[in-house]
C-alpha cells in the first residue's frame, strides 16, 4: 500500500486508499492555518477520480479530539459526528430542493458535481472563502483543538474501498481582549 503525507503548517491528510487509481487527493490548501472559528477560511485544492461514482455508496467518517493526552471519539449526534453516511443521499439533501439541483456557484464555476454520480476526471477548487460562523462561547471553546478524521467512502455492493484520507487538523478559537485572558 502506498501512503502519501501532504503537510501545510500543521494540516496533515495522508492516502490510506489501497487503489489510488480511483481517489486521489493531489493538494490540499487551508488558509489561514488553524482556521480561526469564527473566521474566514479560504479552501483550495485538486483531486483525481478515476471511476464514476454512483450507486450503493457508504461515506464512514470517526473523528477523534485530543483532550489534555487522550484522543476521545466524537460521537455521532444528529448526524454530525463519528458517523456513517449514504454518500450520495447526503450529497442529494444537501444539493437537491425540489426536485431541482441547487449546487454553490463556487462549485458550479469549476464544474464540480453536487450529486452522483460524479463523473470520473480532475477535478479542481479554485480558492474559495468559507465562513466559519460565530457560535456561542462555550461550543466555540468546545470546537477549538486538535482533531484526527479518518474518511472512507466503499461501495457497499461489492466492498470496493474507493477512497479513504486520514486528517489531521486543529481548530483555533478567535478571541480578542479580556476575554482571552480569561480563558
Amino acid at each position: 500500500m502506498m501512503v502519501i503525507g501532504c503537510l501545510a503548517s500543521e494540516l496533515v491528510y495522508t492516502d490510506c486508499n489501497k487503489n489510488q487509481h480511483v481517489l486521489h487527493v493531489n493538494s490540499a490548501s487551508l488558509s489561514p492555518y488553524p482556521p480561526k472559528v469564527p473566521g474566514n477560511l479560504t479552501v483550495s485544492g485538486q483531486l483525481e477520480l478515476g471511476k464514476n461514482i454512483s450507486g450503493n455508496i457508504k461515506l464512514d467518517v470517526s473523528i477523534h479530539k485530543k483532550e489534555l493526552f487522550l484522543w476521545i471519539r466524537v460521537p455521532c449526534v444528529s448526524g454530525v459526528g463519528s458517523c456513517t453516511y449514504d454518500f450520495c443521499s447526503l450529497l442529494t439533501s444537501n444539493f437537491v430542493s425540489n426536485g431541482k439541483v441547487s449546487c454553490p456557484s463556487e462549485m458550479t464555476a469549476q464544474n464540480l458535481s453536487c450529486t452522483c454520480p460524479i463523473q470520473a476526471g480532475t477535478y479542481t477548487l479554485k480558492p474559495v472563502v468559507i465562513q466559519i460562523p460565530k457560535m456561542s462561547g462555550i461550543v466555540s471553546d468546545l470546537m477549538s483543538g486538535k482533531y484526527k478524521v479518518d474518511a472512507k467512502l466503499v461501495n457497499k455492493d461489492t466492498g470496493e474501498q474507493l477512497g479513504c484520507y486520514h486528517v489531521e487538523i486543529t481548530l483555533d478559537h478567535s478571541c480578542s481582549g479580556f476575554g482571552c485572558i480569561l480563558g
